[in-house]
Parts: structure tokens; sequence; C-alpha cells
């Protein structure tokens, strides 16, 4: 020990210390990682263990599959046709070649009826009031298909929104430029309005990223729609703001309203023209090819990345019946190969078509803006005479409560003149008393 040096002695020393703290460190770290180990198997055994995980596991599973499967899977195709019971038959189509179910989520979300949960309110999305239906012109037939009735008012070819949210635009556009049509043949014969204005221009939709099918249409009033060859679709695409068409050619509309029941719907669409209606969008639906669509037993309904359902925007043009099943005829936009040549049949009453959530909009046409007018002038009138009669009945009211508080005045008035005489013939009895008890 006397050889070695108190340098070496002390190096030796801190060595020492530094192993020791090396193990203990290293002790600490195998105590949390075991730790850590046994948390895990409990927390393991504990979902696996409970009655709801089973379900839990294989749905967090099936999702992840279902999303990196393809729309156009044939197997899936050819389950969907079984599964359809002759009512309709699915097939691939090339609007969904190579998209996967998130493709879907991702390029189909952002549609919906955005002022649903304040109907009524002021300012906030309307019903549509009641139509005394003996005022309407002809009786409803068992059925309408405007392409026959009308060819020249069905919207022209069907749009393919690619993958681009945007079927409110769409379906709200080729609403508004039939309708015109109907109100007019000649006047507005093949109207065809354009949805990429929406796209490009309103402020308060998202563009390709979806917007309101209801709210779409504020735009619509405040700012109208050019032709379609004056801002042509973009097919998904960016596209500018801009036009080098006169601003005389824009198509407003006054009004919408939120439509619901099946009979008010056709009686709608018949005397005045097709409507847009939501529909939550389900995986059957997008293999349609022909026949009349009801979603089958095994349908999955598509959820967007905020986990609700996805909704599409479509037109109703007509209706029709085909071996007892009642069906809407839907002008769709994902390209004339889907579907009948881009249109569908739709069962009516299969929870399809959201019948309780149709929009109906409006055309401004000379006739509906005279007729707008006159019914501002007739509230103008009547605001007046009501004010008038509020007037009059503040004055009334007035009347009545200086009558009661001049009866009031005298009653106080004649209580006050009987205490006086009270008062007087107290007086006069303290007056007697002293004189009788005065007398010798």
């Amino acid at each position: 020990m006397s050889n070695i040096s108190k340098a070496e002695l002390a190096a030796k020393a801190m060595s020492n210390r530094a192993k020791g703290k090396k193990s203990n460190g290293e002790l600490k770290k195998k105590i949390m990682v075991g730790l850590g180990i046994i948390a895990t198997i409990a927390a393991l055994w504990l979902a696996w263990t409970d009655p709801g995980s089973g379900k839990k596991r294989a749905l967090s599973t099936s999702l992840a599959a279902k999303a990196t499967a393809y729309v156009n899977d044939r197997y899936f195709v050819s389950d969907v046709t079984s599964y359809a019971a002759g009512n309709f038959t699915a097939a691939a189509s090339p609007f969904f070649n190579s998209w996967t179910y998130a493709d879907v989520t991702y390029g189909l979300d952002g549609v919906g009826v955005k002022g649903e949960g304040m109907i009524g309110f002021a300012g906030a999305l309307q019903r549509c009031p009641h139509v005394d239906e003996s005022l309407e012109t002809g009786a409803v037939p068992p059925a309408y298909d405007l392409r026959e009735q009308a060819p020249s008012c069905a919207g022209g070819e069907v749009y393919n929104q690619g993958n681009c949210s945007s079927s409110y635009a769409i379906a709200a556009a080729t609403s508004l430029g039939s309708r015109f049509c109907v109100s007019d043949q000649d006047k507005y014969r093949n109207t065809r309005l354009s949805p990429q204005q929406v796209l490009s221009c309103d402020k308060k939709s998202q563009g390709c990223k979806g917007g309101g099918i209801d709210a779409v249409w504020s735009y619509i009033e405040r700012r109208g729609l050019f032709p379609e060859s004056c801002v042509p679709f973009a097919g998904g695409k960016d596209a500018d703001c801009k036009s080098d068409c006169a601003p005389e050619q824009k198509l407003k509309a006054i009004e919408h309203c939120m439509m619901s029941g099946a009979k008010n719907i056709k009686r709608e669409v018949y005397n005045r023209g097709p409507v847009v209606a939501p529909m939550y969008l389900k995986d059957d639906f997008m293999v349609y090819k022909g026949g009349v669509y009801t979603p089958t037993d095994n349908a999955n309904m598509q959820f967007g990345a905020d986990g609700q359902p996805i909704q599409h925007a479509v037109t109703i043009m007509g209706w029709g019946r085909f071996e007892g099943t009642p069906y809407w005829i839907v002008k769709n936009s994902w390209g004339t190969t889907w579907g009948e040549d881009g249109w569908a049949r739709v069962a009516i009453s299969s929870g399809a078509i959201r019948e309780e959530a149709v929009i109906v909009g409006a055309p401004a046409t000379p006739e509906a803006l005279a007729a707008e007018e006159k019914r501002k002038e007739e509230e103008a009138i009547r605001k007046e005479e009501l004010k008038k009669e509020r007037a009059e009945r503040d004055a009334r009211i007035r009347e009545r409560e200086a009558a009661r508080a001049a009866e009031e005045a005298e009653k106080l008035a004649a209580q006050e003149d009987l205490d006086f005489e009270d008062d007087e013939e107290l007086d006069l009895d303290a007056d007697t008393e002293e004189d009788v008890g005065d007398d010798p």
C-alpha cells in the first residue's frame, strides 16, 4: 500500500464510485422495464377479459383492413350483386379505379347540411311553407322523368367531379338551372349554370374540400351563377375566380328552404323542377350499375376523418315504379360510366335518400321577382297596419290607466273628506266632554 500514490488511490476510488453508479442505474432501468412489462401484461389481460373488447379488436382490425381495400374489389362487387337479390346490379366503376376506402374518406368528405341544427330560427335555414294542393297545376302523375317531359331542362351531361368533394355545388347549380328552364322553356332552354364558380369564388365554402348543401344557396342568392360556358368545370383541379362574361348573364335564386316527405317532393319537382337531396354514402352505392338501388343489409356507411357519416348530394329529377318498388330518378356527379349513364334509380323511403332534408331553391325569374316585390309591399303594408294597431292599443291602454288613476284619486279624495268629518266629530265630542266636566 505504501508504494501506491495518493493520486492512484483517488483514481481507483472514483472508478469504484462510477461503477457503483452505473450498476445502480442499470438496476433501476431493469426495474422500470420489468414494471412496464407487468403493466402491459395486466392491461392486455384486462382488455382480453373485457366482454366488449373482442368486438373492439375485431372492429379496429376490420376498419384498418377496409381502409386499404379497393372500392372496385371484384369479390366485393360480386357479393353486392348477390346481396341485392335482383333489385340492382353492381359493377366496378372507372370513376373509382385505384380508389381505396381511405381515398373515399378524404376525397368525398366535407359535404353536409350545415344549418340542420338551427332550422326555423331567425336567419337560419327555414322549412318550406305548406302548399295548398288545390292551387297546384294538375295532379301528380304516378311516374315522371324530366328527361322525357322536358329534355332541354335536364341540365346537360353528367359531371365527373373527380377527386373533389364538390357534389354540393354541382347539385345546386344543376337544380337551379333546370328550375329556370321549367319556369320558361323557351327563354331558359338548355340552361346550364356553373358549379365551378362556387368552388372557385365562394369564400364561405371550402371548394373541393366540401361545403353546405344548404349553405351554398346563400352565395347563389347573393352573387348569382354564370352559365357553365363562362366558368367551365375544372374537373377537380384548381381554377381562378374569373370570367369574361357580363354580370347580366348571371342567374340568381331568391330563397331556399328545406322540404320533407315523398309526396311534397314529387309535387315540387313536378310543378317547379328538380331539388337537391342529401344521401348518406354507403359502399354498395359506389359500385351501383343499374336497377333500383336499395341499401343491402351488408352495406357499410362511409365515415369522414372527423368520424361523421359522409354525405353526398344528388339532384332528384323524377320518380317511377319498377316491379312494385317506387323509386327516385337522381342525377349523380361521378361521370357517365357510373350507374345508368351517370344516373340512378333509388328506392323511395329506403333510407338511401334523406327525404327529410331535401333543399329547394327558388329561381329569381321575372315573375318570381315581381311576386317577391308584391309580397314585400304587402308585408310592409301589414307592418304599418300592425304598427297602427299597436299604437291604438297602447292609446287605449293609456286611456284606461288614466281613467283608473282618476277613479282612484276620486276615491282617495272622498276618503280624505270622510276622515276630516270624523276628525271634526271627534273634536266636537271632546269639547262637549270638557264642558260637562267643568259644570258645578
